[in-house]
Protein backbone atom coordinates (compact mmCIF):
# COMPACT_ATOMS: atom_id res chain seq x y z
CA UNK A 1 0.00 0.00 0.00
CA UNK A 2 2.79 2.41 0.93
CA UNK A 3 4.51 1.60 -2.37
CA UNK A 4 1.34 2.45 -4.31
CA UNK A 5 0.95 5.74 -2.42
CA UNK A 6 4.59 6.61 -3.08
CA UNK A 7 4.22 5.91 -6.80
CA UNK A 8 0.97 7.90 -6.91
CA UNK A 9 2.61 10.91 -5.21
CA UNK A 10 5.57 10.66 -7.56
CA UNK A 11 3.29 10.66 -10.60
CA UNK A 12 1.50 13.75 -9.26
CA UNK A 13 4.82 15.55 -8.78
CA UNK A 14 5.94 14.61 -12.30
CA UNK A 15 2.63 15.83 -13.73
CA UNK A 16 2.89 19.16 -11.89
CA UNK A 17 6.49 19.69 -13.07
CA UNK A 18 5.56 18.82 -16.66
CA UNK A 19 2.55 21.16 -16.55
CA UNK A 20 4.53 24.16 -15.34
CA UNK A 21 7.38 23.41 -17.76
CA UNK A 22 4.93 23.42 -20.66
CA UNK A 23 3.51 26.75 -19.48
CA UNK A 24 7.01 28.21 -19.22
CA UNK A 25 7.96 27.02 -22.71
CA UNK A 26 4.76 28.47 -24.13
CA UNK A 27 5.55 31.83 -22.56
CA UNK A 28 9.08 31.72 -23.92
CA UNK A 29 7.92 30.89 -27.44
CA UNK A 30 5.25 33.56 -27.31
CA UNK A 31 7.83 36.06 -26.10
CA UNK A 32 10.15 35.09 -28.95
CA UNK A 33 7.34 35.57 -31.46
CA UNK A 34 6.54 39.00 -30.06
CA UNK A 35 10.16 40.02 -30.25
CA UNK A 36 10.45 38.77 -33.81
CA UNK A 37 7.26 40.12 -35.34
CA UNK A 38 5.26 43.29 -34.75
CA UNK A 39 1.61 43.47 -35.75
CA UNK A 40 0.31 46.62 -37.42
CA UNK A 41 -3.46 46.62 -37.98
CA UNK A 42 -3.66 47.96 -41.54
CA UNK A 43 -1.46 48.20 -44.62
CA UNK A 44 -2.24 51.93 -44.81
CA UNK A 45 -0.83 52.53 -41.32
CA UNK A 46 2.21 50.39 -42.11
CA UNK A 47 2.91 52.40 -45.26
CA UNK A 48 2.63 55.66 -43.33
CA UNK A 49 5.11 54.38 -40.77
CA UNK A 50 7.42 53.20 -43.56
CA UNK A 51 7.59 56.69 -45.05
CA UNK A 52 9.15 57.96 -41.79
CA UNK A 53 7.96 61.41 -42.80
CA UNK A 54 9.38 63.54 -40.00
CA UNK A 55 12.13 66.10 -40.48
CA UNK A 56 15.44 65.80 -38.69
CA UNK A 57 14.84 69.12 -36.95
CA UNK A 58 11.50 67.86 -35.65
CA UNK A 59 13.11 64.71 -34.26
CA UNK A 60 15.76 66.83 -32.53
CA UNK A 61 13.16 69.20 -31.07
CA UNK A 62 11.03 66.34 -29.75
CA UNK A 63 14.13 64.69 -28.27
CA UNK A 64 15.19 67.94 -26.57
CA UNK A 65 11.66 68.46 -25.19
CA UNK A 66 11.60 64.94 -23.76
CA UNK A 67 15.08 65.24 -22.23
CA UNK A 68 14.21 68.58 -20.63
CA UNK A 69 10.94 67.33 -19.17
CA UNK A 70 12.12 63.83 -18.23
CA UNK A 71 9.71 62.16 -20.65
CA UNK A 72 10.31 58.84 -22.38
CA UNK A 73 11.44 59.87 -25.88
CA UNK A 74 10.29 56.76 -27.78
CA UNK A 75 6.87 56.80 -26.14
CA UNK A 76 6.31 60.50 -26.79
CA UNK A 77 7.70 60.32 -30.33
CA UNK A 78 5.44 57.37 -31.15
CA UNK A 79 2.37 59.11 -29.75
CA UNK A 80 3.20 62.36 -31.50
CA UNK A 81 3.69 60.65 -34.85
CA UNK A 82 0.45 58.68 -34.59
CA UNK A 83 -1.44 61.78 -33.38
CA UNK A 84 -0.26 63.58 -36.54
CA UNK A 85 -1.00 60.65 -38.89
CA UNK A 86 2.73 59.91 -39.22
CA UNK A 87 3.60 63.15 -40.99
CA UNK A 88 5.48 65.94 -39.21
CA UNK A 89 7.05 68.78 -41.21
CA UNK A 90 7.58 70.91 -38.13
CA UNK A 91 6.85 70.61 -34.45
CA UNK A 92 3.92 72.64 -33.16
CA UNK A 93 2.18 71.44 -30.05
CA UNK A 94 0.82 72.71 -26.78
CA UNK A 95 3.46 71.83 -24.19
CA UNK A 96 0.72 71.37 -21.63
CA UNK A 97 -1.05 68.68 -23.65
CA UNK A 98 0.28 65.24 -22.82
CA UNK A 99 0.27 63.55 -26.21
CA UNK A 100 2.22 60.59 -24.91
CA UNK A 101 -0.67 59.73 -22.57
CA UNK A 102 -3.55 60.67 -24.84
CA UNK A 103 -2.96 58.40 -27.84
CA UNK A 104 -4.22 54.82 -27.72
CA UNK A 105 -2.82 51.60 -29.21
CA UNK A 106 0.78 52.69 -29.65
CA UNK A 107 2.55 49.58 -28.32
CA UNK A 108 3.37 48.23 -31.78
CA UNK A 109 4.40 51.66 -33.04
CA UNK A 110 6.67 52.13 -30.02
CA UNK A 111 8.39 48.82 -30.72
CA UNK A 112 9.00 49.76 -34.35
CA UNK A 113 10.43 53.20 -33.61
CA UNK A 114 12.46 51.73 -30.78
CA UNK A 115 14.09 49.34 -33.26
CA UNK A 116 15.60 52.33 -35.01
CA UNK A 117 15.88 55.29 -32.67
CA UNK A 118 17.07 53.30 -29.64
CA UNK A 119 19.97 51.68 -31.52
CA UNK A 120 21.42 54.22 -33.95
CA UNK A 121 24.54 55.92 -32.67
CA UNK A 122 26.55 57.06 -35.70
CA UNK A 123 26.19 58.27 -39.26
CA UNK A 124 27.51 55.50 -41.56
CA UNK A 125 30.31 57.64 -43.00
CA UNK A 126 32.87 58.73 -40.39
CA UNK A 127 34.69 62.02 -40.07
CA UNK A 128 38.20 61.87 -41.51
CA UNK A 129 40.79 62.74 -38.88
CA UNK A 130 43.36 63.47 -41.60
CA UNK A 131 41.30 65.48 -44.06
CA UNK A 132 37.57 66.09 -43.83
CA UNK A 133 37.23 68.07 -47.07
CA UNK A 134 35.99 65.14 -49.17
CA UNK A 135 32.26 65.45 -49.82
CA UNK A 136 29.32 63.14 -50.35
CA UNK A 137 25.69 63.84 -51.05
CA UNK A 138 22.32 62.13 -50.73
CA UNK A 139 18.67 62.93 -51.31
CA UNK A 140 15.27 61.52 -50.47
CA UNK A 141 14.91 58.85 -53.17
CA UNK A 142 12.36 56.74 -51.29
CA UNK A 143 10.20 54.75 -53.74
CA UNK A 144 12.00 56.18 -56.78
CA UNK A 145 11.74 54.01 -59.89
CA UNK A 146 14.44 51.43 -60.61
CA UNK A 147 14.59 49.23 -63.71
CA UNK A 148 17.46 46.75 -63.39
CA UNK A 149 16.02 43.27 -62.98
CA UNK A 150 12.52 44.57 -63.76
CA UNK A 151 10.47 47.58 -62.71
CA UNK A 152 10.73 48.12 -58.96
CA UNK A 153 10.94 50.79 -56.26
CA UNK A 154 13.91 52.08 -54.30
CA UNK A 155 13.67 51.09 -50.64
CA UNK A 156 16.57 53.00 -49.13
CA UNK A 157 18.84 56.02 -49.39
CA UNK A 158 21.94 56.26 -51.59
CA UNK A 159 24.93 58.21 -50.22
CA UNK A 160 27.10 59.21 -53.18
CA UNK A 161 30.85 59.90 -53.30
CA UNK A 162 31.31 63.18 -55.19
CA UNK A 163 34.68 61.96 -56.53
CA UNK A 164 33.27 58.57 -57.58
CA UNK A 165 36.28 56.72 -56.13
CA UNK A 166 35.59 53.18 -54.99
CA UNK A 167 37.19 52.16 -51.70
CA UNK A 168 37.81 55.67 -50.39
CA UNK A 169 35.04 56.10 -47.81
CA UNK A 170 34.97 53.58 -44.96
CA UNK A 171 31.48 52.52 -43.87
CA UNK A 172 30.81 52.14 -40.15
CA UNK A 173 27.98 50.31 -38.44
CA UNK A 174 25.33 52.71 -37.22
CA UNK A 175 24.47 50.36 -34.36
CA UNK A 176 25.69 47.59 -32.12
CA UNK A 177 24.59 44.25 -33.51
CA UNK A 178 25.48 41.01 -35.21
CA UNK A 179 26.28 40.30 -38.86
CA UNK A 180 23.27 38.31 -40.06
CA UNK A 181 24.00 38.27 -43.79
CA UNK A 182 27.13 38.92 -45.82
CA UNK A 183 28.26 38.17 -49.36
CA UNK A 184 27.14 38.80 -52.91
CA UNK A 185 23.68 39.77 -54.11
CA UNK A 186 22.99 40.61 -57.74
CA UNK A 187 21.14 43.81 -56.83
CA UNK A 188 23.21 44.74 -53.76
CA UNK A 189 26.67 43.60 -54.78
CA UNK A 190 28.91 43.03 -51.79
CA UNK A 191 26.55 43.71 -48.91
CA UNK A 192 26.33 43.35 -45.14
CA UNK A 193 23.14 42.99 -43.11
CA UNK A 194 23.42 43.71 -39.39
CA UNK A 195 20.68 42.88 -36.88
CA UNK A 196 20.70 45.53 -34.16
CA UNK A 197 19.89 44.84 -30.53
CA UNK A 198 16.22 45.94 -30.64
CA UNK A 199 15.50 43.95 -33.83
CA UNK A 200 16.07 46.37 -36.72
CA UNK A 201 17.98 45.08 -39.77
CA UNK A 202 20.53 47.54 -41.18
CA UNK A 203 21.53 46.80 -44.77
CA UNK A 204 24.73 48.24 -46.30
CA UNK A 205 25.09 47.52 -50.03
CA UNK A 206 27.37 48.04 -53.07
CA UNK A 207 30.53 47.80 -50.99
CA UNK A 208 33.97 47.71 -52.61
CA UNK A 209 35.32 45.33 -49.95
CA UNK A 210 34.74 44.22 -46.38
CA UNK A 211 36.71 45.21 -43.31
CA UNK A 212 39.11 42.57 -42.03
CA UNK A 213 37.50 40.03 -39.71
CA UNK A 214 33.91 40.77 -40.70
CA UNK A 215 31.97 37.55 -41.30
CA UNK A 216 28.55 36.04 -40.68
CA UNK A 217 27.87 35.89 -36.96
CA UNK A 218 30.43 38.56 -36.08
CA UNK A 219 29.46 40.96 -33.31
CA UNK A 220 29.99 44.61 -34.19
CA UNK A 221 29.92 47.79 -32.19
CA UNK A 222 28.50 51.06 -33.41
CA UNK A 223 31.32 52.91 -35.15
CA UNK A 224 33.21 49.79 -36.23
CA UNK A 225 34.34 49.87 -39.85
CA UNK A 226 32.51 47.09 -41.69
CA UNK A 227 33.53 47.82 -45.26
CA UNK A 228 34.29 50.44 -47.90
CA UNK A 229 32.01 52.31 -50.30
CA UNK A 230 31.99 50.90 -53.80
CA UNK A 231 30.00 50.26 -56.96
CA UNK A 232 29.47 46.51 -56.86
CA UNK A 233 26.33 44.83 -58.10
CA UNK A 234 23.93 44.51 -61.04
CA UNK A 235 25.51 41.36 -62.41
CA UNK A 236 27.29 38.15 -61.58
CA UNK A 237 29.60 37.99 -58.56
CA UNK A 238 32.35 40.60 -58.77
CA UNK A 239 30.54 42.95 -61.18
CA UNK A 240 31.47 46.61 -60.65
CA UNK A 241 31.12 49.89 -62.51
CA UNK A 242 27.47 49.65 -63.54
CA UNK A 243 26.66 52.84 -61.59
CA UNK A 244 28.40 55.55 -59.59
CA UNK A 245 30.15 54.79 -56.31
CA UNK A 246 27.73 54.98 -53.40
CA UNK A 247 26.40 53.32 -50.28
CA UNK A 248 22.85 52.03 -50.37
CA UNK A 249 21.49 52.08 -46.82
CA UNK A 250 18.30 50.19 -46.07
CA UNK A 251 16.52 49.63 -42.75
CA UNK A 252 14.09 46.74 -42.44
CA UNK A 253 11.76 46.03 -39.51
CA UNK A 254 9.86 42.81 -38.73
CA UNK A 255 6.15 43.46 -39.25
CA UNK A 256 3.91 40.41 -39.31
CA UNK A 257 1.48 39.86 -42.21
CA UNK A 258 2.86 42.81 -44.16
CA UNK A 259 6.09 41.69 -45.81
CA UNK A 260 9.12 39.51 -45.26
CA UNK A 261 11.17 42.67 -45.69
CA UNK A 262 9.38 45.75 -44.39
CA UNK A 263 11.65 48.67 -45.29
CA UNK A 264 11.37 52.16 -43.83
CA UNK A 265 12.72 55.36 -45.35
CA UNK A 266 16.17 56.09 -43.84
CA UNK A 267 16.54 59.59 -45.31
CA UNK A 268 15.41 61.67 -42.31
CA UNK A 269 17.15 59.25 -39.96
CA UNK A 270 20.42 59.93 -41.80
CA UNK A 271 19.79 63.68 -41.62
CA UNK A 272 19.10 63.34 -37.91
CA UNK A 273 22.39 61.46 -37.38
CA UNK A 274 24.63 63.55 -39.61
CA UNK A 275 26.10 65.48 -36.67
CA UNK A 276 26.86 62.16 -34.91
CA UNK A 277 30.00 60.94 -36.64
CA UNK A 278 32.80 58.86 -35.26
CA UNK A 279 36.30 59.99 -36.25
CA UNK A 280 38.54 57.65 -38.24
CA UNK A 281 41.79 58.03 -40.15
CA UNK A 282 41.53 57.17 -43.83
Amino acid sequence: MDMKNTIFRLLIVIFIIAFFNSMLLEKLYNREDKLKYIQIKTMEEAERIAEFNVTDESIKEIKAYCDTNDIDFIEFFSSYMKYNNYEVDSVSYDYNEEYYQGVNDIDAVKKLYSMVLSDIQYFPIPKNKKDDSRNYWYCNSWLADRSYGGERKHYGTDIMDTENERGYFPIVSMTDGKVEKIGWLELGGWRIGIRAEHGGYFYYAHLDKYAKGIKKGSSVKAGDIIGYMGDSGYGEEGTCGKFEVHLHLGISLPIEYISDEFWINPYWILRYMEDSKITKSF
